[in-house]
C-alpha cells in the first residue's frame, strides 16, 4: 500500500507536530519480553515522512519526538496497516523509560 506517513499520521492526529525533532517508523515482527525497553519489540527501520512510500501490510510502530531544546516530548503509536488502511491501535504519549511494555499487550492481540 501507498502511504504519506506525515499526511496519514496528521490526519489520526492533528495537533501533533510530525518530527519536530526527529522520530522513526518501524515494523513490528514480534516481542522479545527478555528485555523491557524498546527493543523487546522486535522489527525493520523504515523511511517515514512527507512523501509516498510503498509499505507491506503489517503492524508497524512510530516514535514522533517533539519540543524543545530543553524538554523532548517522544510518543509512540502502534499501527496496524491492512487493506489499504492506516488503523491506531495503541499509544504512549511522553514515554519514559518503560513505555514498550506499555504497548506488549496491543502488540501481542495484533500478532
Amino acid at each position: 500500500m501507498i502511504v504519506n506517513w506525515k499526511e496519514e499520521i496528521t490526519r489520526i492526529d492533528p495537533d501533533m507536530k510530525f518530527r519536530a525533532q526527529g522520530g522513526w517508523l518501524k515494523t513490528v515482527e514480534k516481542l522479545d519480553k527478555s528485555v523491557n525497553n524498546g527493543y523487546s519489540i522486535v522489527g525493520d527501520f523504515v523511511q517515514a515522512g512527507d512523501f509516498e512510500q510503498e509499505y507491506s501490510e503489517g503492524i508497524y510502530l512510530d516514535c514522533n519526538k517533539e519540543g524543545s531544546a530543553k524538554k523532548t516530548q517522544q510518543d509512540y503509536r502502534l499501527f496496524r496497516f491492512r487493506d489499504g488502511k492506516v488503523r491506531l491501535l495503541d499509544m504512549v504519549i511522553d514515554g519514559k523509560q518503560n513505555w514498550a511494555v506499555d504497548l506488549w499487550d496491543a502488540v501481542e492481540d495484533e500478532l
